[in-house]
């Protein structure tokens, strides 16, 4: 295997502030990589990238913002342009709303949350950063899954739908991509130690992952060690989606 390394690259990365988005930062500044961290959360941010060590530039914002998406682009542009994109903002709505309530109940507003900030924040920073991928004949575009987007869920549902969505919307990105040198991939997540809650969802391991274990693979993913995937979805579930497959 070789050495992941990304001394003189550019990564962007959403939801950089906490959780998983943190950890991935962390590993690209680690790795020699210029990270500008995204995330709307200006405060935590702000303390994220002082400690982040390396080369770490905080921009806030809200990725449901496309001139957000825009600004980010023109600073990774001055960087020399964005190799990394690494969305990993998202949330289930029905918690970071406070509306824990059956779909059908479920106020517009947040019904919307879920949408635009799942689905339509990828889709903005793919489209604004890709660009400069093309023009570099190379880049890496990883989007984060979950488990739900298979699952489904009737309280949360837009987190189903807009991961599902994601599954799809990444073999639209390494179509586009290809003759271009960028690749795309999802990362899907099972229960992640981001949160202690996810400790209790099951799993066939009996655990939830460790972010350093997810993390490995979104970095792997980025590195020349996966220079022939491309289109793909990555389940990295401790064996969840496996319990579902009941007899009865």
């Amino acid at each position: 295997m070789k050495k992941i390394e990304f001394n003189g690259k550019t990564a962007v990365v959403t939801g950089a502030a906490s959780g998983i988005g943190l950890f991935t930062s962390r590993e690209f500044a680690g790795l020699g990589a210029k990270v500008i961290m995204c995330d709307v959360n200006g405060e935590a941010l702000e303390a994220a990238a002082a400690n982040a060590g390396g080369c770490a530039i905080p921009m806030q914002g809200d990725v449901r913002d496309y001139e957000y998406a825009v600004s980010v682009a023109a600073k990774a542009a001055e960087l020399g342009g964005a190799d990394y994109l690494v969305a990993c903002a998202g949330g289930y709505e029905a918690r970071c709303c406070r509306s824990m309530v059956p779909f059908y109940e479920q106020p517009l507003e947040v019904i919307d949350w879920g949408l635009d900030v799942n689905l339509k924040g990828p889709v903005y920073f793919s489209r604004a950063l890709m660009p400069q991928m093309v023009a570099k004949k190379s880049g890496v575009i990883v989007l984060l899954g979950s488990v739900t987007g298979f699952e489904g869920d009737g309280i949360g549902a837009m987190y189903g739908t807009a991961k599902s969505g994601i599954f799809n919307f990444v073999k639209g990105l390494a179509i586009a991509g290809a003759p271009h040198g960028v690749r795309a991939v999802c990362v899907t997540p099972g229960p992640v130690l981001s949160r202690a809650a996810m400790a209790e969802m099951p799993t066939l391991l009996g655990r939830a992952a460790e972010l350093g274990e997810l993390v490995d693979v979104i970095m792997f993913m980025c590195s020349d060690n996966a220079s022939f995937i491309t289109g793909s979805n990555h389940v990295v579930d401790g064996g969840r989606l496996c319990m579902y497959q009941k007899t009865y």
